[in-house]
């Protein structure tokens, strides 16, 4: 339907381009011809006057004189002109054809002349092949009646007419480039909408999920105290310890998944300079609980890095999920942060010892909800969407986030954040 609609929308363009070319080259090309007409006629009669006015009254049965005044202003004007006497025979012409030129005496605008009226007509030539002008205005003395002729080669028009039909050409071409750009621009939009429309069904079905997940736990304990484990004060101290812990999870779930939509509409009005390594350090000490006996937390400020002007909050979001995120993949060993400034950017970088990833899976850890290790990630309590939201965090500021990978080794991220961004 949406392609149909945009082949009608580029056939309608065209035949209205047409249209429109068409009427105002049709009205505009004669209007053209009529004031070109007028002004060659205006000439004739000019010419007119000036061989009347000049001391040839005498000398008109001379035609020496008729085909000098001829090719003289012929020349001068670089018009052709015909002396063509009543009975059609031609006395004197510009171009020096005279006596051999045929009888002019049924020439529409010659007739005319001869019954006394200044008249104009266009015709092709076929001497020339080319469209012409004639001009013919009568020239009566007391000796003499005939007509004095000019033609004018409609040239210019001719060139006119090309240059507006080449015109018309490439407008049309622009025009039909324009329309495939826009159906290309509109399929690009419609997978767009399309993707963004699967991304947000994925969404509330993972959200769903989740969501029930530790919901049907806790009500599946809940119901178990309730018919009796409440009696027994070993079992029912591990069962409200499952549900503080799914409860927990599932307050980290709302709060991730509100926090994640924040980001996304791109609003950030809170911006100033913040201290990114005593950010870096509150974080370390939020987490310190979480780490694990066998696992070191390094960091070592840097005093040369440059304030970020920033929402706080953000950055501090960005470093406790890194953090936390190694600290969940780490058994043995330590994460490692640096932080520091480069003339252009933010660099920080999240490194640990962990169980590392294989590179499919590097490639899909900011999706929202995607898991290296499902079992794991639940039983640490983690919601999925940690790194997506440090990801949406990294493009709010214009940033790069990069990761390296090796299984059993342990990852990298290294975020990069420009500062005038």
């Amino acid at each position: 339907m949406k392609k149909k609609f945009l082949i009608g929308y580029a056939v309608a363009a065209v035949i209205a381009l047409l249209a429109f070319e068409y009427a105002f080259w049709s009205n505009g090309f004669t209007y053209l011809e009529k004031q070109s007409e007028a002004g060659y006629l205006t000439q004739a009669e000019l010419l007119r006057d000036i061989l009347l006015e000049e001391d040839v009254r005498g000398v008109f049965p001379v035609n020496e004189e008729l085909k000098a005044f001829a090719e003289h202003y012929g020349e001068k004007y670089n018009i052709r002109i015909t002396i063509i006497d009543e009975n059609g025979q031609v006395l004197g012409d510009s171009k020096g054809a005279g006596q051999v030129m045929s009888n002019h005496l049924d020439r529409e605008e010659v007739q005319k002349a001869l019954s006394g009226e200044s008249n104009s007509v266009i015709r092709r030539s076929s001497t020339f092949g080319m469209d012409y002008c004639y001009c013919a205005v009568p020239l009566r003395t007391d000796g003499f009646q005939g007509v004095i002729r000019t033609a004018i080669p409609m040239e210019e028009l001719k060139n006119m007419d090309d240059e507006f039909f080449r015109s018309t050409v490439l407008a049309m071409v622009i025009l039909l480039l324009l329309a495939l750009s826009l159906t290309m621009y509109f399929r690009k939009y419609v997978s767009a909408v399309r993707a963004v429309e699967k991304q947000r069904r994925e969404f509330v079905s993972n959200v769903t999920h989740e969501l029930k997940t530790p919901l049907t736990s806790i009500r599946g304990f809940v119901e178990t105290l309730k018919n009796g484990a409440m009696e027994e004060p070993d079992c029912a101290e591990r069962f409200l310890d499952i549900i503080d812990i799914e409860t927990e999870r599932l307050g980290n779930l709302i709060d991730d998944t509100l926090f994640l939509s924040e980001i996304e509409s791109k609003k950030d009005v809170r911006q100033e300079p913040c201290d990114v390594n005593e950010v870096i350090q509150e974080v370390l000490d939020l987490l310190a609980p979480k780490v694990k006996p066998h696992v070191r937390l390094i960091f070592t400020p840097d005093p040369g890095v440059r304030p970020f002007t920033c929402n706080r909050d953000r950055i501090k979001q960005l470093v406790i999920n890194l953090v936390d995120n190694g600290l969940k993949a780490t058994e043995f060993g330590a994460v490692t942060i640096v932080c520091r400034s480069t003339p252009k950017d933010l660099v920080l970088e999240v490194a640990d010892t962990g169980i590392g990833m294989e590179a499919e899976q590097t490639e899909r850890i900011f999706e929202r909800f995607y898991r290296v290790d499902k079992g794991r990630s639940r039983e640490q309590g983690g919601t999925g969407l940690g790194l997506s939201i440090v990801k949406h965090i990294v493009e709010l500021y214009k940033g790069t986030i990069q990761v390296k990978s090796r299984p059993g080794e342990g990852s990298e991220f290294r975020v990069e954040l420009p500062y005038y961004s």
